[in-house]
């Protein structure tokens, strides 16, 4: 199974069933796409788009109504896939009581992993709690949290990162810091499935990008070829009547011509550069604006 993808969703859908009266909610509807391997794949999409859902339908915490889910080749329900995900949640659970060193033993002991105690110390060095090792999970705020739920996912070398908005409630600096180990740890081999609504996160660290909305899929591809296109150039001038700067946006191709018509006109030109499209762009145009 070399060649199989460390992550195949086929038409995927899942439905619940209403708390109240007939029916269900339609949670994520006709979902394809792959992550390939070595891969760090972005997955965006508002708040209630089904992003959450899919990664816990990948994890096999819940069942596909239909469609399918592999993970080299195997289901998700597999022990064979479950030793090699490492899986970062939004919101992590933990026993107040325990502290990180005791967490990481625990784990270590349940999922059967080589390693001691130099080992945890080392991984908790490296996500950044190296003075934090036998504190209470109790004093943790929400951004050290996350930096437990990180040294957890690593802990086994996993060869697939499934990570849901692994970043939320860290300062710049953290992110920043977590970014880099999501880049070393995909040079190491490790394919990357990122759930994100910090879309200048995965612009920066993706190589692909796959973009819902209510529940299907509106968009993916590569960085390349969401942001590509037509060049466009952002040309700034002075209005004459208010002289405020005016801009316009223009196409490469028209865009000496737009010049020696302002120059004609005597219209001072401030400014010419490159107007470069972000995700954010992509995304809202892609998801039409919406906020669900």
């Amino acid at each position: 199974m070399a060649d199989v993808h460390p992550l195949q969703v086929k038409r995927l859908s899942k439905r619940f069933p209403r708390k109240r009266g007939l029916g269900s909610v339609q949670a994520v509807s006709d979902l394809s796409f792959a992550v390939r391997q070595g891969e760090i794949v972005g997955f965006i999409g508002h708040n209630g788009a089904g992003k959450t859902t899919t990664i816990k339908c990948l994890l096999g915490l819940l069942k596909p109504s239909e469609g399918s889910i592999s993970l080299w080749g195997y289901t998700p329900a597999s022990r064979k896939v479950r030793a090699r995900i490492g899986y970062i949640p939004e919101n992590p659970d933990y026993d107040d009581s325990f502290s990180p060193m005791e967490y990481l033993s625990m784990f270590a002991s349940m999922r059967g992993l080589s390693g001691d105690d130099k080992s945890w110390l080392k991984l908790l060095k490296r996500v950044g709690l190296s003075s934090w090792e036998t504190t209470g999970i109790r004093q943790f705020s929400k951004g050290m949290r996350q930096r437990m739920s990180l040294a957890i996912a690593l802990q086994s070398n996993p060869d697939l990162l499934v990570l849901d908005e692994p970043t939320g409630g860290l300062d710049p600096m953290a992110r920043k810091e977590f970014r880099e180990i999501i880049i070393e740890e995909n040079k190491r081999g490790a394919s990357v499935f990122l759930s994100s609504h910090i879309l200048s996160d995965v612009e920066t660290i993706c190589h692909r990008a796959v973009i819902l909305s209510r529940g299907k899929l509106v968009t993916e591809g590569s960085m390349k070829e969401l942001l590509g296109g037509e060049n466009l150039y952002r040309i700034v001038v002075i209005s004459r009547k208010t002289g405020e700067e005016i801009e316009e946006i223009i196409p490469e191709a028209d865009l000496q011509s737009r010049i020696d018509s302002l120059r004609r006109d005597n219209l001072p030109i401030v400014k010419v550069e490159m107007a470069l499209k972000s995700l954010e762009d992509v995304f809202l145009s892609a998801a039409g604006g919406e906020s669900k």
